[in-house]
């Protein structure tokens, strides 16, 4: 009995023994909270992580006094000395100052494991925040000219008369790149039509790409890879931002941004607007740019239950307006000769959810749901199509660890369901798409060199059955700046009819798919390899080399106008080269990119249609911190085949844009396309008759030389 009431008398004096210690990890210039910043007791043998809100937490920490190391790649080690138990009970802010900005750590979301990019196997490429902000400066409209920083994405324009563009990833039509926001799949099928030319990148923090096959990841689409935008998050801090811009071109944009933390509540607000009017650059009597009506509005609220647990749920809505065609017939001048036109007339709305709950040792729990509605009407002389698209998606996984490997287990539920305007057609092109998932995900990293990431999803479709989609990905690191990667999977496309052949086509001309189409399956592998070298604290060289090959089974393509599954193959490969220099307040950027598509069943002009083999990007940028900077970028595109064996001429446009910066705003003049390049320089793209013309395949600007004026105010 004795015995007993002794411990019973020391289990409080035990517990109350035992602290916690909670901070929040900022950087210390721009306040933002810094993710995967390790924490150490070196006295106790104990430490932790910050999560991707920059929170952490050591518990189990003894009575007395203790120094605590904070470290992270990029940014100067900190020791500080605590008492404990603290006088204060909530958690302590810690600045830390960057060592150099050229390799601070970046972290990347898409693989679910909110990991520093230097430690996934996966190959990532990261649009970080200073580029997405140049870009946002040239074109506040969309996200069309911001995705071209990657040199191995091509902006493929797909009519001549509603500006839409289409996104190609190492050579694959568009069809096979999946877009997410925030890991949340919104663009999918039909709604993948004019969709990146409807997301304004003013509340982007970063742009993630993952080159290759990915459906092991996300599912269906992700046979070329995936593009992932990721919004910024509101902070202490206020941010308030302005930005109007004006074109040459007749182009006025106004947005406006918003974010801010309160103890715990948090609210991201970004609105913008376009308006465009139609302009015949060529003077061939067509529109080579649409009048463009575009509005957005997305809302996004946080609640913040305690530094590890946080709820999110945003609102997004977009109408857009956009008509070209014969200027006559635009200007309400018709004829029996002038009266061709397209009109495009679209809504998005979606809603986004997202449940986070993180435990000790890096531990966590996520619950996702998106819904989104998207509608689009195509109005022509002769024919009128109209549809719509409800799609929702529904995610919970789990991150936990076990001794030296990373798990990442969870289930998803797609659901994709197109419903055409029976009074505009007779042609029965409705679908209902379920699908659910399963997947696991292991990273292993058994030695600081040597890290094996394996993954396995399983789908069920409702109309085509099982997809069993294996990946596995290996990174090895020589020394602290030199590792290799490599990596394979499998993939899947759902068929149908919304492609660019489709858009290239028609809509309305397209016929229903037969019932024994096919999906389409893919088997992709790359290698890549990595170099980074700190020269001094403000220089830097980063080299990269990476090869990749994908090869596409059971290919959709069209006849005439019915999409029909190929016999043979297509077939992309090829390789990457990417170079950076750093050199004080100079930054210089080469990029080539070659890539051999290939469609194996075409034996008279085996080439994917408007791939070009080689492309190249330059940028050449002097920088004054916090003053002012000038930016020049250059880009060729080889020449390349259209349908029916035509060749196209090769070309190289380039563009400056000057930077001032001050106190609250900015002022921004640029040139896009300064040498004037335009497809109608080197043939006529419009093909008779007049009053119901066809269109050549587009391959390069119809707009021309564009100067733009903006200014950026930040409050």
């Amino acid at each position: 009995m004795k015995k007993l009431i002794t411990i019973l008398f020391f289990i409080p004096l035990f517990a109350h023994a035992q602290n916690s210690f909670k901070a929040i990890i900022k950087d210390s210039a721009s306040n933002e909270s810094l993710a995967d910043v390790t924490a150490y007791i070196n006295k106790l043998k104990i430490g932790t992580s910050s999560d991707s809100s920059g929170n952490l937490i050591i518990n189990n920490i003894p009575k007395g006094e203790y120094n605590i190391v904070f470290s992270s790649i990029g940014y100067a080690e900190k020791e500080m000395k605590f008492s404990f138990p603290l006088s204060q009970q909530q958690p302590v802010e810690i600045p830390l100052q960057k060592e150099s900005s050229e390799l601070s750590d970046i972290i990347v979301s898409t693989t679910r494991t909110n990991s520093r990019i230097e430690d996934i196997p996966i190959r990532v490429e990261v649009i970080g925040k200073d580029e997405v902000n140049e870009e946002t400066n040239i074109k506040p409209t969309n996200i069309s000219k911001l995705l071209l920083e990657s040199s191995s994405i091509q902006a493929q324009q797909t009519s001549a008369v509603n500006g839409n563009v289409s996104i190609r990833l190492q050579g694959l039509d568009g069809k096979y790149t999946q877009i997410l926001k925030d890991g949340f799949p919104l663009y999918g099928g039909f709604a993948q039509g004019l969709s990146i030319m409807q997301v304004p990148p003013l509340d982007l923090k970063q742009i993630e790409i993952i080159k290759g096959s990915s459906s092991s990841l996300y599912g269906s689409d992700a046979i070329g890879g995936i593009i992932n935008l990721i919004s910024k998050q509101p902070h202490e801090k206020r941010e308030l931002t302005f930005l109007g811009n004006r074109t040459s071109q007749s182009g006025t944009d106004v947005d406006g941004y918003f974010s801010q933390k309160w103890k715990k509540i948090g609210l991201t607000f970004l609105a913008a607007n376009n308006f465009q009017k139609a302009v015949d650059f060529s003077k061939n009597g067509f529109s080579d740019v649409p009048q463009t009506k575009t509005f957005t509005i997305a809302p996004t609220f946080y609640y913040y239950f305690n530094p590890k647990t946080i709820m999110r749920f945003g609102l997004n809505g977009t109408f857009d307006n956009r008509k070209g065609g014969d200027m006559l017939a635009l200007k309400n001048q018709k004829d029996s000769l002038h009266q061709y036109y397209e009109q495009n007339i679209s809504n998005r709305g979606s809603s986004q959810f997202l449940f986070e709950k993180k435990f000790n040792k890096g531990n966590s729990l996520t619950i996702k749901n998106s819904v989104s509605y998207f509608d689009r009407g195509i109005n022509q002389p002769a024919s009128t199509f109209k549809g719509n698209q409800t799609s929702s998606y529904s995610e919970a996984s789990c991150n936990f660890k076990i001794a030296k490997q990373q798990f990442v287990a969870g289930v998803n539920i797609t659901s994709e369901k197109f419903v055409e305007d029976s009074s505009k057609s007779h042609l029965q092109r409705n679908y209902n798409y379920n699908t659910t998932g399963i997947f696991l995900q292991d990273d292993w990293k058994p030695t600081q060199k040597f890290t094996l990431e394996a993954g396995l999803r399983t789908d069920y479709q409702n109309q085509f059955g099982y997809f069993v989609l294996p990946r596995l990905a290996v990174m090895y690191k020589f020394n602290k700046e030199f590792y290799v990667r490599a990596g394979s999977g499998l993939g899947y496309k759902l068929p149908t009819i919304f492609s660019t052949e489709a858009e290239l086509a028609g809509i309305n001309n397209i016929q229903p798919l037969s019932k024994n189409i096919k999906a389409e399956k893919s088997t992709g592998g790359n290698l890549d390899f990595n170099y980074k070298k700190l020269i001094s604290d403000e220089s830097s060289i980063t080299i990269n080399q990476s090869f990749y090959i994908t090869q596409i089974n059971n290919p959709l393509e069209l006849d005439t106008f019915h999409f029909i599954n190929m016999s043979k193959p297509i077939i992309t490969k090829g390789f990457e080269t990417n170079a950076r220099l750093n050199i004080d307040d100079f930054q210089f950027f080469v990029g080539y990119s070659f890539v051999d598509a290939r469609r194996k069943y075409n034996s008279i002009q085996s080439f994917v249609p408007l791939t070009p083999k080689s492309k190249i990007n330059i940028d050449i940028i002097y920088e004054k911190e916090d003053n002012f900077s000038v930016a020049y970028e250059g880009y060729y595109l080889s020449s390349m085949y259209r349908d029916h064996d035509t060749k196209t001429k090769s070309y190289f446009t380039s563009g400056l844009i000057v930077q001032k910066h001050f106190e609250h705003f900015d002022v921004i003049a640029n040139c896009e396309n300064i040498f004037d390049v335009r497809q109608t320089r080197f043939e006529n793209i419009v093909i008779p008759p007049i009053s119901n013309p066809t269109f050549r395949q587009i391959y390069a600007p119809l707009d021309g030389r564009v100067f733009n004026v903006a200014l950026r105010i930040k409050l």
